[in-house]
């Protein structure tokens, strides 16, 4: 089961899922595969258009809605920046390999030039 993320804005409560149906939206409309449209969500090359295109989708509980209400609600969060946190949570329920591929990076350690020396 793909979990809701709770988002708050004013005296309204937004429920936003990556759901599969939400996945076959943004594959559809972005004519790319979800880990394309993923990757660029993550690295942030997909720009104010895929974010609100994100958006539109996982609203109204994985159910969607209109582009243009999403990015109402996107300013109401104080822009797509603002609102990346939810949408990030949104993705780690939905695919939980980003959380483990998240603190994967976080734990790798960088032991270059901190070899001694054979000789001592």
């Amino acid at each position: 089961m793909i979990s809701t993320v709770s988002v708050k804005v004013g005296k309204k409560t937004h429920k936003l899922k990556v759901s599969t149906r939400a996945q076959v939206r943004l594959e559809e409309e972005q004519g790319k595969p979800i880990g394309e449209i993923l990757d660029q969500l993550i690295s942030g090359t997909g720009g104010v258009k895929l974010v609100s295109a994100a958006w539109a989708a996982c609203l109204n509980d994985g159910g969607g809605v209109e582009v243009e209400e999403a990015m109402d609600v996107l300013d109401q969060l104080g822009g797509a920046n603002a609102a990346a946190i939810y949408l990030a949570d949104a993705m780690r329920k939905a695919f939980p390999v980003l959380d483990a591929a998240a603190g994967a990076a976080e734990t790798e350690e960088d032991f270059s030039g901190n070899v001694e020396s054979p000789a001592g």
